[in-house]
């Protein structure tokens, strides 16, 4: 049950906080490798320049991790501190939304699956800091929490906060809608019977308002240039192009790493299940298998290409919330069995440690590409060349920074860190590039823009040299591929 204050849960809880504490930690020692990476420096620069929040594809919900970031730059902080605090208030709002969740609203096995979601499918993911379905969930997560109190009173303003967790939830993004249409059933069904259920009009109430905001973030995602070329690919969807997407390149890739990076999942998985089946929950038995393989072929339909190594960080991003129908049976499930609680430490403790340790191996891979943007950014400045243009092979130049796109402000960003005066800017470009000088503006990340868009105390451009064209890498002495 929803209510169960077992010794069992409270261990798992604590365990579970225990590992997103270490995260949080992680995220301030790797501040420049989460920060120095496309849309985390991208973001930092619009908030940086603008003096104001940032949202991509009104996901406003993300305002809550960018309140400090916003903060710092008023106050005038060093660009270390604004990096470090940009990093770190993702997990310190993941950490409040689990202590809320567990101790004031004691929904431990809530606050369990909420850690699942960020560690089961999370190793490169980790440091892509600003997707927002991760604070989209976590606004659902406190939704549910807040919705499953026993001593919730649906008073205005109760009701008010409520809408809010979840107008906020559903706003960051369009993903969101699987992972809560999944709960709002499953955990409805954990605690009233299925005809107890068809006749409380709390429930029908709710799921009619929950609705009218999932038809209103859909409408907006229709709106936009990112989530409309998505949902084009939903639109078009076929019975075949459904059943096709099970053997697709994209599903056979992501097979393969669940075999190899997200195993510890498939177990929870097996045991969720043939819990539910032990204890005849038939109904979230079949549901948890619906949404699973709904959840996976759309994925596959949007996502039809194999991918690598290159674009995991991406594509954790969006398997994530998979990871909440797959374990949810096992966390509400398991406490229903009389399982002694040092069986429970020693599940949880393996449990979490494994993930932690293919965190560990990213932090490894990311703190590579670091190193190389170091070294690219430094002999540049030591070169004299304080704007440069690098033409260079896609496949070399993502074995050496795995994304290349956002080097023109991520360099620009280092130099800051680094006391570089003028900064470096350079661009990574392909072969066909057409090189032409730009005065009083630079090469940004997708197009050329003024240098008067950036806030000069932190970006301090060479605004009188000429741009430098550099054939190749090879001559920078870059570390080999991790």
């Amino acid at each position: 049950m929803l209510y169960n204050k077992s010794k069992s849960i409270s261990i798992a809880y604590w365990t579970a906080f225990a590992s997103l504490l270490l995260l949080t930690i992680l995220s301030l020692i790797a501040y420049k490798e989460r920060t120095l990476f496309v849309d985390s420096s991208w973001f930092l620069v619009h908030i940086i320049s603008q003096k104001t929040f940032y949202f991509m594809e009104m996901r406003f919900g993300a305002f809550i991790t960018q309140l400090g970031t916003v903060a710092a730059v008023y106050t005038g902080m060093p660009m270390t501190g604004i990096m470090m605090i940009f990093s770190v208030s993702f997990y310190l709002f993941y950490l409040a939304a689990a202590l809320l969740i567990g101790i004031r609203w004691q929904q431990k096995q809530l606050a369990i699956l909420f850690s699942f979601y960020l560690l089961l499918f999370i190793s490169d993911g980790f440091f892509c800091t600003v997707g927002e379905i991760f604070q989209g969930l976590t606004w659902m997560f406190l939704f549910f929490a807040l919705y499953f109190q026993k001593r919730f009173r649906h008073n205005i303003f109760s009701v008010f906060l409520l809408l809010s967790f979840a107008f906020l939830s559903l706003i960051c993004h369009v993903i969101v809608l699987f992972p809560f249409s999944f709960l709002w059933l499953y955990l409805n069904l954990e605690y009233s019977s299925f005809k107890d259920l068809m006749k409380e009009k709390k429930f029908w109430i709710y799921s009619i308002l929950l609705l009218l905001l999932g038809c209103l973030r859909y409408y907006v995602s229709t709106l936009g240039w990112y989530d409309s070329a998505k949902l084009s690919s939903v639109h078009d969807i076929s019975l075949s192009s459904f059943f096709a997407a099970f053997h697709s390149e994209h599903a056979r890739t992501f097979a393969k790493l669940l075999l190899q990076n997200y195993w510890i999942t498939l177990f929870l998985f097996i045991a969720g299940l043939v819990l539910l089946a032990k204890n005849k929950r038939y109904l979230q038995l079949g549901l948890t298998l619906l949404f699973t393989l709904v959840y996976f072929a759309l994925v596959c339909v949007v996502y039809p290409g194999g991918y690598d190594r290159s674009m995991l960080f991406y594509f954790e991003n969006e398997w994530a919330p998979l990871s909440v129908i797959l374990s949810a049976p096992f966390v509400f499930q398991l406490f229903n069995t009389r399982v002694k609680p040092r069986v429970v430490l020693g599940i949880f403790v393996l449990l979490f440690a494994v993930r932690l340790l293919y965190v560990y191996d990213a932090y490894r891979f990311f703190n590579h590409r670091l190193e190389n943007l170091s070294q690219l950014t430094t002999q540049l400045y030591e070169d004299g060349i304080y704007k440069a243009i690098i033409v260079a092979e896609e496949q070399q130049a993502r074995d050496y920074l795995v994304m290349t796109w956002g080097t023109p402000i991520e360099s620009m960003m280092l130099s800051k860190i680094n006391g570089h005066e003028p900064a470096v800017s350079f661009k990574i470009v392909q072969k066909d590039f057409t090189l032409r000088q730009v005065p009083d503006s630079f090469y940004s990340n997708f197009n050329v823009t003024e240098n008067s868009f950036l806030d000069r105390k932190y970006f301090s451009i060479d605004s009188i040299g000429d741009y430098q064209l550099i054939e190749g890498l090879d001559d920078f002495r870059l570390k080999s591929k991790y």
